[in-house]
């Protein structure tokens, strides 16, 4: 019998996580032929699923040598307001960040962004990079084609990014540690309050929006019995867990994550 989800608590979603269970290979098997999946559609169903039941398992797994709330939430709120004070610097002294960079540093930080962050940066940028290009100067050259490699192929651009964006960056890299801990600190609060967010349907259905193009050809929408909505039923039925407004879940993941799951769908 499948575990239900109406008026969770904490510790409900906990067990949650531990009672969930990894499809088999038949299981697989059944979810591609349920929804018409070619073998490379197929595939990735397989490896979103895996990763996103292993990574709530992982977390759930945290609790056992957890510290006590009121040191983790003393920690968090220190760190918070040490990075509310950074970006309040770097905002205040973006004229003068330019000219803090020696020739040993000229790029670092463009090099530690993916692709993805330089996109949120600025979703307008056109760095001309083709992949096609990079394997065809591999296989001529002979050369290997790791994703080190990659990253080496491709680092100028993000390094010329760098040179000419520095303060946005910091910035950038500051608020994406702020959201950690403000949002840690934000559930803690919530609990007090009412019924905490179940994190274990939330993490799922986001692993399978950023992914549904590569496994059912379209991006999600939030239609009711549509692709995406039939998907995570079926996902949710394979792990051994019937959600309570399962369609309601899928509405509010897609319109807080929108941005996220568009990157992950694009068709560039």
């Amino acid at each position: 019998m499948m575990a239900k989800t109406n008026s969770m608590t904490a510790e409900d979603i906990l067990a949650l996580a531990d009672h969930i269970i990894l499809p088999d290979d038949d299981a697989f098997k059944e979810l591609a032929k349920q929804h018409k999946l070619n073998d490379e559609q197929a595939w990735a169903l397989t490896r979103t699923v895996t990763n996103a039941v292993e990574k709530v398992k992982r977390h759930a797994e945290k609790r056992y040598d957890a510290p006590d709330i009121d040191i983790a939430l003393d920690r968090a709120q220190t760190i918070l307001s040490l990075l509310n004070e950074l970006r309040t610097q770097i905002s205040n002294g973006r004229k003068t960040l330019q000219h803090i960079q020696t020739p040993e540093n000229l790029g670092l930080l463009g090099s530690m962004l993916s692709f993805q962050a330089l996109n949120e940066l600025n979703p307008k940028i056109k760095f001309e990079l083709d992949v096609s290009d990079f394997v065809a100067d591999q296989a001529r050259l002979n050369l290997p084609n790791g994703v080190i490699d990659v990253e080496r192929y491709f680092a100028q651009h993000k390094q010329m990014f760098d040179l000419e964006n520095r303060p946005d960056i910091l910035i950038f890299i500051v608020d994406k540690m702020r959201a950690q801990f403000e949002s840690y600190l934000t559930e803690r609060g919530q609990k007090k309050l009412g019924a905490p967010s179940n994190w274990v349907r939330d993490t799922i259905l986001f692993d399978l929006a950023c992914d549904a193009r590569s496994i059912l050809g379209t991006r999600p929408t939030s239609s009711v019995e549509g692709s995406f909505d039939r998907l995570c039923i079926s996902v949710f039925g394979a792990i051994g867990y019937e959600p309570v407004n399962q369609h309601s879940a899928v509405v509010r993941m897609l319109k807080k994550y929108r941005d996220e799951v568009k990157f992950w769908n694009a068709n560039e």
